[in-house]
């Protein structure tokens, strides 16, 4: 071992020298300098995934105040980590209506001077709510509170929430970065003073990205800009498609022309089918070109229930107002009319 590790060791300095690979290597640096450039952010830690991210995150960010407001329009297992794990931990959970904001500022009033974290969704899951971003900072910094957006159902090439007044953008690298369903990962990115407790909070919990997924979220990450023009094309003329469709009562896919943090409405989008979670399964297992399973964000179309994946329980469920016989499509770069094709005829046999 030469002079400069040694004293790098002694400094405590594990994370630019290499000293050990949980800590930090060569690959995922290559990986978490990408990230923070595509989020215009001063640093980056990478994570096995997107729920260690969000996890460190939550919990570096509330080590002396200790309250955390969040949307309720989110993610099952977010939720679920707030509520059951970090309640456990001593943490006060809020959880208010980002849409109301007089419901806002009065979770932020009462909770004045001890609240640490403001999170919510660029785009929510599974619903595909538009957060505020804007607005929302504007509230988080007055109440000097780290704003933590996650940007998952968007990613960087559809809104950058740092430049828009958050402070933490959470990434599940899983999905649309990396893009080919092939790898699990999370990144956090913001400023270092902000960064550098949760990379801390990585080393700790365990939670490193091992440098081979590192790398194939790399390679991912040069084609992002590229399949997401792609597969936003294809979801709006799916949700047009879905829209003129009889046995479809609602469809969940955002106008994004009057939002200037957005530059789209993302990939996924979210229907319901008349008669309720049962034709919404028989609906997914009439399809030929979508597959039916969880994830998102890939070259491939996938379909899932959110009643029985994201959000079982019937709280979750009335939590972010999911109505009986939601279908969530992450749609990919398939042919456009091979997806109407085959998302209309499934509908039309599940629902006869």
């Amino acid at each position: 071992m030469d002079a400069a590790l040694i004293d790098a060791m002694a400094a405590g300095d594990y994370r630019t020298q290499h000293l050990y690979s949980r800590h930090s290597n060569p690959t995922t640096d290559a990986l978490q300098e990408r990230l923070a450039a595509m989020h215009g952010g001063e640093d980056c830690v990478v994570f096995a995934s997107g729920a260690g991210a969000v996890t460190a995150a939550l919990v570096a960010s509330t080590r002396e105040r200790r309250t955390v407001v969040a949307d309720t329009v989110l993610y099952g297992a977010t939720t679920t980590l707030m509520r059951h794990y970090l309640a456990d931990m001593g943490r006060r959970i809020v959880l208010v209506d980002f849409e109301d904001d007089a419901a806002l500022r009065a979770a932020l009033d009462a909770n004045a001077g001890d609240v640490a974290v403001v999170y919510g969704e660029t785009l929510s899951n599974p619903l595909v709510r538009p957060l505020d971003i804007p607005r929302v900072a504007a509230l988080a910094d007055a109440a000097g509170a780290t704003f933590i957006v996650d940007n998952t159902f968007a990613n960087p090439a559809v809104c950058r929430p740092l430049q828009w007044g958050a402070h933490l953008v959470v990434e599940s690298l899983s999905k649309s970065i990396a893009g080919h369903s092939d790898v699990h990962g999370g990144a956090v990115v913001g400023d270092r003073g902000r960064i550098a407790p949760i990379w801390h909070a990585m080393i700790h919990t365990g939670a490193c990205l091992d440098p081979h997924a590192a790398f194939l979220v790399w390679r991912g990450a040069k084609t992002l800009a590229l399949r997401t023009d792609a597969s936003q094309s294809n979801a709006r003329a799916v949700a047009e498609a879905l829209r003129r469709s009889p046995e479809v009562a609602r469809v969940y896919f955002p106008d994004d022309t009057e939002r200037g943090w957005l530059a789209g409405a993302g990939s996924t989008l979210s229907f319901v089918v008349r008669g309720g979670d049962a034709s919404a399964a028989c609906v997914l297992a009439e399809l030929r070109v979508v597959v039916a399973a969880t994830s998102l964000g890939g070259v491939e179309s996938l379909a899932s229930l959110p009643h029985n994946t994201s959000h079982r329980t019937a709280e979750a469920r009335a939590l972010v107002g999911l109505m009986p016989g939601t279908v969530r499509l992450s749609v990919g770069c398939e042919d456009p009319s091979d997806l109407v094709t085959d998302v209309l005829g499934a509908i039309e046999r599940g629902c006869a």
